[in-house]
């Protein structure tokens, strides 16, 4: 969004911390790249994966740290001298109008005559304050948000590396499977049971004369014919 300056204060950044919004880009690929080795490496239980997901970690981990750290320095120590200091030294005149366009100020840093880039809010006569004021407000605020929200995600981010490993280390070929518990399998027993079960029904259908014919979804068979189908499923069970 800063990037291509979709909200209205993306030109002061683009400007004004163009080195840390490099180095949060920079940042945020290589986290999202270990993110993707992660997530590709979960659903095959693969064990060289996760393993280069884990050493991936360590590399984010550094980049986080390094866009909180140079956040936290430029807003802590003399932050009303850098932006004066880039001001005169740095910024060029298009990016000083970026400034004055998004800040809404008048281009220069105390006035007007301070080095502003000449504009239709920016003239001699302007009644708009200078930039140094709303440039500072911003910087504070920014880098405030920026640094607290990086150091706010180390924390998650050495646990998810504590579980990289444990998952890496103890990745076998069996890792995720086998894990119905052992009072749920189905055993012989099981289907003896279900057999037995079976037969009774049959046991049930069969009342009458010998001879008698009994219906059936199939049509009609003879009593020897159930006798066959309970030898069969008997016979079934005790190969089982």
């Amino acid at each position: 969004m800063t990037w291509f300056r979709t909200w209205d204060r993306a030109g002061v950044m683009n400007v004004a911390d163009n080195d840390l919004l490099v180095l949060i880009t920079l940042a945020a690929s290589i986290m999202v790249f270990t993110a993707l080795v992660g997530t590709s490496g979960v659903p095959v239980n693969s064990r060289p994966i996760l393993a280069i997901y884990a050493v991936l970690l360590w590399p984010s981990l550094v980049s986080l740290l390094s866009v909180g750290y140079v956040s936290y320095k430029r807003a802590t120590f003399s932050p009303d001298h850098k932006p004066n200091l880039s001001w005169s030294q740095y910024y060029t005149p298009l990016g000083r109008l970026m400034i004055q366009d998004s800040l809404r100020c008048s281009g220069g840093f105390y006035d007007a005559f301070h080095e502003g880039t000449p504009s239709k809010s920016c003239y001699p006569r302007t009644s708009l304050p200078g930039c140094k004021g709303l440039l500072c407000w911003f910087e504070q605020e920014n880098l405030f948000m920026i640094w607290s929200a990086a150091f706010a995600f180390v924390l998650s981010h050495l646990i998810n590396i504590l579980i990289s490993l444990l998952c890496a280390n103890h990745l076998t070929k069996t890792f995720g499977n086998g894990i119905t518990p052992q009072q749920c399998r189905l055993t012989s027993a099981d289907v003896r049971v279900d057999a037995d079960k079976i037969v009774g029904g049959l046991d049930y259908v069969e009342t009458g004369p010998k001879t008698a014919w009994r219906p059936s979804s199939n049509g009609w068979f003879e009593e020897e014919r159930w006798r066959e189908v309970k030898s069969r499923l008997l016979g079934g069970c005790g190969s089982r």
